[in-house]
């Protein structure tokens, strides 16, 4: 199904077309596709709404040598990223992006994201911080060289995400485990 509609530009109030499209994609399920641009000041928004949903899971895997890091990792924007041996949680947000990547891929955004913190906490004399960044840096980076045991666990309680390997484990999420998970939306809960 395709639509346009039109509404205001939020930085410049002229007016901007926004195309919309439901699509099927695979490990996601049907998703509303939106994309505009703004002619008057080159505002662009794009975003993708999944519209299906599954049953709350966790996914873990243990990253123990080189061939590890090719398992498939599909995050949904309800999904959280655990490393539980570097004490680091990657929770969804309102902003929080979808993404197919492998084990490598996420611990290498881990990495990027963990290096900058290590800069910063550096240009604030925070040496406590930077032992601590470092020593995670250098644990990602043994893990990438196939050193482990290093485990990567995701969940999802809307069951849109998975890692993709024969050495995953995924387990149902409990209803208790659920509620202390964020999605990075608002969740209209009907019955209610």
């Amino acid at each position: 199904m395709k639509a346009k509609t039109t509404s205001s530009c939020p930085i410049c109030s002229a007016e901007i077309a926004f195309d919309w499209e439901t699509k099927e994609i695979p490990h996601f399920g049907e998703a509303l596709i939106i994309a505009g641009v703004c002619d008057a000041c080159g505002f662009k928004l794009s975003d993708t709404i999944l519209l299906s949903q599954g049953d709350p899971v966790r996914y873990a895997i243990t990253i123990e040598e080189v061939a590890d890091l090719n398992a498939r990792v599909i995050r949904s924007t309800s999904g959280t990223i655990r490393l539980p041996e570097l004490g680091i949680d990657v929770e969804p947000g309102p902003a929080s992006e979808a993404y197919i990547s492998n084990v490598e891929g996420v611990l290498q955004r881990v990495r990027d994201i963990v290096l900058f913190a290590t800069r910063s906490a550096r240009d604030a004399g925070a040496e406590e911080n930077v032992c601590r960044g470092e020593w995670i840096i250098e644990r990602i980076d043994r893990a990438m060289e196939g050193v482990g045991p290093l485990t990567l666990i995701l969940e999802d309680p809307l069951g849109n995400s998975a890692i993709v390997s024969e050495k995953a484990i995924s387990t149902r999420l409990t209803p208790e485990e659920c509620e202390d998970l964020k999605t990075g939306m608002i969740i209209l809960d009907s019955a209610a």
